[in-house]
């Protein structure tokens, strides 16, 4: 099937296209993301309309090509997607740091620009597994998302209609907590509002995701840091993170969050890309004992 429209860009050296976009796939069988050996897909909701577009890397360009209503205004968007368009930045040396940046120092942050997406995808990460969380996002797809343009078989993310039509009982039919159904409620009554953290600075944008009932600190950074492309938040509340980041940047297999802020302090507005690129390192601090059940 012949896109709707493509367009192509340069790419910075170095860059990991990979471990760039690997956040974006909520569970390998995520409907609404798809890799294969060449490139990525992935659907999306624009002003316009749904789109589908696919990714690929062709020398050193990246190439996107667009299916649906919303083809040609989601190609103003793909360079903030994949983190072309980031400012330049810089970090502070540190000897742990400066080794990841060798080998991960073209991992960018990404902006989906999807506010909406990026809190109902956020929330369902709350207190629950990735495993239990990848289901309910794409138990949520199917069931209440409608099928993606373009030539193969995809799902859109449900819209906030979508989600007030299903209502917490449907919520929790797609294995949603009752807890977070409630919450996801909330945020699809305030859509449109919240949609203005995109354009925001980074603390208002926190502010005012987190005067949505159900939104604490931590889920408000991990939407404008994962998902909005934003350097400085870092994740409160997290149950393993603050080992994570006392183990990769200082040896100590236990830490506290006011000990993780600390380690981080020095970084300043670029903490949450230290953040990332303990995650593109898969560092993760001794295990006590077995896996906790609940994140």
């Amino acid at each position: 099937m012949t896109p709707d429209a493509s367009d192509t860009w340069p790419l910075p050296e170095p860059y990991d296209f990979l471990e760039t976009t690997r956040w974006w796939r909520l569970g390998v069988r995520d409907p609404t993301v798809r890799r294969d050996a060449n490139g990525l897909w992935r659907t999306s909701h624009t002003a316009d309309g749904p789109v589908t577009v696919r990714l690929t890397i062709g020398g050193a360009r990246l190439r996107a090509d667009a299916w649906g209503l919303g083809a040609t205004a989601v190609l103003e968007d793909v360079p903030r997607w994949v983190g072309l368009d980031e400012p330049p930045w810089a970090l502070p040396s540190h000897p742990a740091v400066d080794r990841m940046l060798r080998t991960y120092g073209g991992v960018r942050l990404t902006d989906t620009r999807d506010v909406f997406d990026a809190m109902v995808n956020t929330v369902l990460q709350q207190l629950v597994t990735w495993e239990h969380a990848a289901m309910t996002w794409r138990r949520l797809c199917e069931r209440h998302g409608e099928r993606a343009p373009g030539p193969i078989e995809m799902r859109l993310s449900p819209t906030p209609r979508a989600i007030r039509a299903a209502g917490t009982m449907h919520l929790q039919a797609a294995g949603v907590g009752l807890k977070q159904a409630r919450t996801l409620m909330t945020v699809a009554g305030v859509a449109h509002a919240i949609r203005r953290a995109a354009n925001l600075p980074t603390q208002d944008a926190a502010e005012l995701l987190q005067k949505v009932r159900g939104i604490g600190p931590w889920t408000a950074s991990m939407v404008l840091g994962m998902r909005l492309g934003r350097p400085e938040p870092i994740p409160i509340g997290d149950f393993h993170l603050p080992s994570t980041i006392a183990w990769a940047l200082a040896g100590e297999p236990r830490a506290t969050d006011a000990r993780m802020l600390e380690l981080l302090s020095p970084f300043g507005d670029q903490a949450f890309r230290v953040v990332r690129l303990v995650w593109a390192a898969r560092i993760e601090a001794p295990r006590r004992g077995p896996r906790a059940p609940w994140r």
